[in-house]
């Protein structure tokens, strides 16, 4: 695996190639909604984390926003929409990272300008999640759909 250097860092290559990808989408911060999404364990929360803190813009771990619903898992979608509205009403640009993002950002009534899909070779699989995922994948295509698919 090559690296490159950013800001006096290492980073890995696939890093670097979302960083290239985005430089023209969050040139100057505009209101723009970026998704990363992915199998759980595919690294979408650390490569939220870290392009959020290069471009100096917001991110939402949709993880965060899940509460238990009478045994079932669902998102605070209001919380999420008033955070995506804050930003877009302040023309800024944020990043939401979700196992089923595009699935949330519809339910919300966004759309998103650039979609970043993360596949993991390397992955053991969560049977707990698996049919959600089965359906998103069905749903969304992500896979096929996406501006950007990485495999880290």
């Amino acid at each position: 695996m090559s690296v490159e250097v950013v800001r006096d860092a290492q980073i890995r290559e696939e890093y670097a190639i979302a960083l290239h990808a985005l430089k023209p989408i969050l040139h100057n911060l505009p209101a723009v909604i970026v998704v990363i999404d992915g199998r759980v364990g595919s690294g979408k929360t650390t490569l939220g984390r870290f392009l959020a803190w290069r471009f100096n813009v917001t991110l939402i771990e949709t993880d965060l926003f899940l509460h238990r619903n009478k045994g079932k898992f669902t998102y605070r979608n209001d919380q999420i929409a008033g955070i995506i509205d804050h930003r877009m009403d302040r023309d800024r640009p944020v990043i939401i990272e979700g196992m089923v993002a595009l699935r949330l950002l519809k339910q919300v009534g966004r759309e998103h300008d650039f979609h970043i899909h993360l596949i993991c070779d390397d992955f053991e699989g969560s049977s707990n999640t698996e049919p959600e995922w089965e359906k998103y994948v069905a749903d969304y295509r992500p896979n096929t759909k996406a501006d950007l698919i990485l495999n880290l």
